[in-house]
């Protein structure tokens, strides 16, 4: 069975006048999914926010009390490119949150398939800091997530048009890796200037 990750509160994160990661984009995706009937082809995951513990996995407790303290119910840029509104905490939570759900359903065979349509992004988020639009690792909390649940294996496929340098250096082996993962979890990001 598909089991979706759709909601409004994703709608909360709000963009600057011409940023490209903006609602707009959001709004397209689910007018499309709702017009073709997703509800009727599949169960809708309600949205949660990812726990504590499940942020940790993936990002540093210094990272999360800097976020915390910085971007809940407030505007304002981490970076050059990554803003935030004050919706942003919760829609960044929940868009952690729905994923990490819709992925532990399927590890215990509630469902056989997934599609979570969130935001803000996450896979350019590292585990200290935010950057590319993101700022908590959404794929990332949820991977490390069914690790912590038993996943033997876990494979991250990234196609976008920048590689997902976030999720690897949350996952990259050696000393610059942050989450205990035996065996590794595989990570496969392709950009347009591969193709």
């Amino acid at each position: 069975m598909l089991g979706f990750v759709l909601d409004d509160v994703f709608m909360q994160h709000r963009s600057p006048t011409g940023h490209p990661e903006r609602v707009a984009r959001f709004e397209a995706v689910a007018t499309a999914l709702r017009a073709a009937n997703l509800a009727g082809r599949g169960k809708h995951i309600p949205i949660r926010s990812a726990s504590e513990e499940e942020l940790l996995r993936a990002h540093s407790a210094t990272y999360l009390q800097e976020l915390t303290r910085t971007v809940p119910g407030k505007s304002g840029w981490l970076d050059a490119d990554t803003y935030f509104s004050p919706g942003t905490w919760d829609a960044a939570l929940a868009a952690a949150g729905g994923l990490t759900e819709l992925t532990v359903r399927a590890l215990h065979g509630e469902l056989t398939r997934g599609l979570a349509v969130v935001r803000p992004p996450g896979h350019h988020a590292t585990r200290d800091r935010a950057m590319g639009f993101c700022l908590i690792n959404n794929v990332a909390v949820a991977a490390a997530t069914a690790r912590a649940q038993g996943a033997a294996r876990v494979a991250i496929v990234d196609w976008d048009v920048h590689h997902g340098n976030g999720t690897q250096d949350i996952f990259w082996g050696g000393p610059r890796g942050h989450v205990p993962v035996r065996p590794p979890v595989s990570i496969l990001s392709r950009d347009r200037r591969a193709l």
